[in-house]
């Protein structure tokens, strides 16, 4: 079964970043949604060696592998494309800004404790570090996604426009925190319901994302 799940969540991963090659890289179109379409490739990338290691050898590697770099390399996309310039443009440093700053530590703190709850299971060693590192990068994003998510929106409406994708791609955080720790733990329908809701979140990533960049445009 979990062969399959891994299958399923690279043809959602491979649709949903050829979905955004065709629609965001035949013509001139932000650095922005290149990014996150990139964001989308990684994760198929990163899938696609776990399928093939589960089908070669039955199971995954513990610890360290490729396709950890898969995952990391998404949420680095994602991190990259809400950190800077986007951000600059809901966030001057101002003080009436700060309660939203405060507020978006909700996120990688929540990610950071389903952390100590996967340390709790399988101990301090090389896959808790593994872990930990994308723990880090997960958490970095997830705070930009809620971010983004609350803070009074701009001119254009800019920000506004992008909050489909940017829950979307928080609540794919959190659903990657849930595989690492059910991983652990044999609950197998639980694990099925975040396979299912992870291959979803990958497949209308570049719907909502475009939807949002018409509402932008106009």
């Amino acid at each position: 079964m979990e062969k399959y799940l891994f299958l399923a969540l690279t043809l959602s991963a491979a649709g949903g970043f050829g979905y955004g090659l065709y629609r965001f890289f035949r013509g001139k179109s932000a650095m922005y949604i290149k990014m996150i379409v990139f964001g989308i490739g990684c994760a198929m990338l990163g899938r696609l060696f776990e399928t093939l290691q589960l089908f070669a050898n039955g199971q995954i590697q513990s610890g360290f592998h490729v396709g950890i770099l898969g995952v990391v390399g998404s949420f680095l996309f994602f991190f990259t494309a809400n950190y800077g310039q986007m951000d600059s443009l809901v966030d001057d440093g101002a003080k009436q800004f700060r309660k939203y700053r405060l507020i978006a530590l909700a996120a990688p703190a929540c990610i950071i404790l389903l952390y100590f709850f996967l340390v709790l299971r399988i101990g301090f060693g090389q896959a808790a570090i593994v872990r930990g590192i994308e723990t880090l990068i997960i958490s970095q994003a997830a705070y930009y996604h809620l971010k983004h998510l609350i803070i009074p929106d701009v001119d254009y409406g800019v920000i506004r426009s992008l909050r489909q994708y940017n829950l979307l791609a928080l609540i794919y955080g959190f659903l990657c925190m849930a595989e690492m720790l059910f991983s652990t733990i044999h609950l197998p329908v639980l694990s099925i319901i975040v396979y299912v809701l992870m291959c979803a979140s990958l497949l209308v990533f570049v719907p909502a994302l475009e939807r949002g960049v018409k509402k932008w445009k106009t």
